[in-house]
């Protein structure tokens, strides 16, 4: 029986070596991309704030009148200075854009008229906070 609990003693520990180590704060930068020629942006707005140049930006706007209703319309600028936006008012994407903070991970794409077709927003303690 001493034998048998060595033993398991023994594969136990070998098995807890062999766990991956986790480190706790993860953190990601998403630099932004824009690509007109496929019509879609896509990065963190924390950051595009950080980044190294003065150029990159990406933002997004809800906009509300009596008359026509809610719309949306997002911006992205890259390191080289090209920039996209598209508008759409559609419920979904309208929502969707509110639901965005300043420190989220955005993407959106365009159709060929310069409408929203899709946008995704994650949040998470991953992304990089933006800096002062």
């Amino acid at each position: 029986m001493k034998r048998f609990t060595q033993a398991l003693g023994m594969s136990v520990a070998l098995v807890l070596l062999a766990v991956p180590v986790a480190y706790a704060g993860s953190k990601t930068t998403f630099n932004l991309i824009v690509n007109a020629t496929s019509r879609y942006a896509e990065g963190s707005m924390g950051s595009a704030r950080n980044s190294a140049d003065t150029v990159q930006r990406v933002y997004c706007r809800t906009f509300a009148d009596a008359t026509y209703g809610e719309s949306m319309r997002c911006y992205a600028t890259n390191s080289a200075n090209v920039t996209v936006t598209c508008g759409s008012s559609s419920p979904v994407l309208v929502r969707s854009v509110q639901a965005a903070g300043d420190e989220s991970y955005v993407a959106f794409s365009w159709d060929v008229n310069g409408v929203c077709q899709t946008f995704d927003v994650l949040k998470g303690s991953h992304l990089e906070p933006k800096a002062p």
